[in-house]
């Protein structure tokens, strides 16, 4: 057998434990419910986007999405010892606020969403400081305009003041869990249409969507 293929079926292989390791991960901290993801369609590209609460939110969308995703993520997380083996290995696209940089990120997000891929962005670009959603970067709607693809809106809600979360940042306790077991919810919306893919209907939608959970 070719050594190229053999590598290729065996990184295949260990995406799909790394996956499946994600789920049983935050099912066994959280009490999740997905909601909506069957709307993700099974074959062909998708933009995904969600408002950013946690660094566990990336396990939360592998452990709901059922195809392989690939990521748009800070250049200086996707370079941290232990993330960055995981971010080579799912195809992860580094991006970080330089021209080169977004526009390198922007040509291989359109590619693979031409080829058929998930891609998925968080597009407040960093994780809330109160809780509530910051104001959409305007790169999502770069990446929505290149490719002619649906974009489906994700939400999750409980996760704030969680320890990976913000709320206790100022804390010397900031990394002592609050709770056991909290519950978290995660749902995936109704695709926007590629042409109605503006920064501000997207970011109404994902509120919108965030509004409608009852925990």
């Amino acid at each position: 057998m070719d050594i190229k293929l053999l590598a290729w079926k065996f990184n295949k292989f260990r995406e799909r434990i790394y996956r499946q390791s994600a789920k049983i991960l935050v099912l066994a901290l959280y009490r999740v419910r997905f909601e909506g993801f069957e709307k993700i369609p099974e074959t062909g590209g998708a933009l995904l986007i969600s408002n950013h609460v946690t660094y566990m939110d990336g396990l939360l969308i592998d452990a709901a999405v059922k195809r392989p995703v690939r990521y748009v993520i800070d250049s200086y997380i996707y370079k941290w010892p232990g993330v960055h083996h995981f971010m080579k290995l799912y195809n992860a696209i580094p991006i970080e606020p330089k021209r080169d940089s977004i526009v390198t990120a922007l040509d291989t997000a359109e590619a693979a969403l031409k080829n058929g891929e998930l891609v998925f962005i968080f597009p407040e670009g960093q994780l809330t400081f109160t809780g509530n959603m910051s104001r959409f970067r305007f790169g999502v709607e770069w990446m929505a305009k290149r490719a002619p693809v649906q974009v489906y809106p994700i939400a999750i809600k409980g996760l704030w003041g969680s320890m990976f979360s913000r709320k206790y940042r100022r804390s010397k306790w900031k990394f002592l869990p609050r709770s056991f077991r909290r519950r978290v919810v995660v749902k995936c919306g109704d695709p926007i249409r590629h042409e109605k893919a503006k920064i501000s209907y997207m970011q109404l939608k994902v509120m919108q969507l965030k509004n409608s959970i009852e925990l």
